[in-house]
């Protein structure tokens, strides 16, 4: 009879501590799994927006033979000079000339926030023709102005 009442049932505290120890280490690892998906699809969201903006520079240049070097004529050419990037910046656009031309190649690239370690989305052009937006360094001149 008194083997009944000495008889325990339940987890030890040793079982209850691996335990949450080992759903500690899931959560760590999913919620890092989860920013960079997180991450991941604000560099797709910058590269389509990116696009966009590409297409109406280069039909911009193919009516007028140079791109838009103005906010006012970003504007005019469909550029919401507004629009900020998936992490809350600017889009920042540059154009500038090269021999042969005047305004005949531009970028455009998300605000400074820190994409994958110091780097920008960007996306650029040059005699009407654009690049596809990728992860690169940004510019080295960080000066932010919306137009160059």
């Amino acid at each position: 009879m008194k083997k009944l009442f000495l008889q325990t049932e339940g987890f030890t505290l040793m079982e209850m501590i691996v335990v949450l120890v080992i759903i500690g280490l899931l959560i760590a690892g999913g919620i890092g799994f989860y920013n960079g998906y997180i991450e991941n699809s604000k560099i797709t969201k910058a590269k389509s927006q990116i696009s966009v903006m590409q297409g109406a520079m280069d039909s911009y240049y193919a009516e007028n033979g140079m791109y838009p070097s103005t906010p006012a004529e970003q504007e005019l050419s469909g550029i919401d000079t507004a629009a900020l990037d998936p992490w809350g910046k600017n889009y920042v656009i540059r154009v500038s000339s090269t021999e042969g031309g005047e305004n005949n190649c531009y970028v455009i690239h998300t605000g400074f926030a820190q994409v994958r370690q110091n780097k920008v989305v960007a996306g650029g052009g040059k005699w009407g023709k654009s690049q596809e937006p990728d992860v690169v360094d940004p510019p080295s001149d960080q000066s932010g102005g919306q137009v160059d």
